[in-house]
């Protein structure tokens, strides 16, 4: 992914799951990248701020015994990651 294909969201969250497990932001994007249409949960559903857009959620594994929680949506030619930290 180029820094013009995606938006990510840096909630608290996100930084705190990122810092844990000691990966990098092309980490996160080679990661987003490699999701695929068996890892998503639940999609497209309304987004529940913005009811006129959809996200998907999907949960895969991102490290070994990891699996991680990703909520996002595709706007504006962009891809935006919502959530991206450990699953809950």
């Amino acid at each position: 992914m180029k820094d013009k294909d995606y938006d990510f969201v840096p909630t608290s969250k996100n930084r705190s799951s990122r810092h844990k497990y000691g990966l990098t932001q092309y980490d996160i994007e080679e990661f987003i990248a490699s999701l695929e249409e068996e890892d998503i949960i639940k999609g497209p559903e309304v987004d529940r701020d913005y009811p006129d857009e959809e996200l998907f959620i999907f949960k895969k594994e991102i490290i070994k015994d990891v699996k991680f929680y990703v909520k996002v949506k595709y706007k504006n030619n962009q891809i935006k990651i919502i959530s991206c930290h450990e699953d809950e």
